[in-house]
């Protein structure tokens, strides 16, 4: 029986196979990196688009609850749109924060009350890029909050206002 050896005395089997084993494993490895690399990318991706209506909720939610007194919270329009207007009396003067949605993005308006009727939409500080954001106080005591991502991530949050 005559078996095929190569150099230095190996099989040729041993060697092909060894290199198939090798081949194997690097496809398996690639593969691994691959799915591991798009899982992390979608799940950044899922935790931006939710960081944006989180943190929208969050920041509004913190608001009411700072501004939770007797008549302070309420809901007014600009231009036909709606806002959430929070006033604050200091000094003798009411100031006002005024948080509504335009142009794609939540914006805040800290204003003396005596200023509002010049009062236009695109005023105040952008806040964040949001899609949507609703707000409706369907009782004296409620707040609804709804905020949705340019992603379709959308969340509600309820707010009881304790002073009313």
């Amino acid at each position: 029986m005559n078996v095929t050896k190569a150099k230095g005395g190996k099989h040729v089997v041993d060697v092909l196979f060894t290199l198939a084993l090798f081949c194997a494993f690097t496809a398996a490895s690639l593969i691994v990196v691959f799915i591991g690399a798009d899982v992390y990318s979608s799940t950044v991706e899922r935790g931006e688009i939710s960081f944006e209506v989180n943190t929208t909720l969050t920041y509004v939610t913190t608001k009411i609850r700072q501004h939770d007194t007797a008549g302070a919270v309420s809901i007014r329009e600009i231009e036909g749109q709606r806002a959430l207007v929070l006033e604050r009396y200091t000094a003798g003067n009411i100031f006002q924060t005024w948080i509504y949605h335009h142009n794609g993005a939540l914006r805040e308006l800290f204003i003396n009350s005596e200023n509002t009727q010049s009062l236009r939409l695109g005023a105040g500080q952008e806040l964040l890029r949001l899609y949507r954001f609703e707000i409706e106080m369907p009782q004296d005591n409620l707040v609804i909050v709804t905020a949705e991502s340019a992603g379709g991530v959308s969340a509600r949050a309820l707010v009881s206002i304790r002073s009313r």
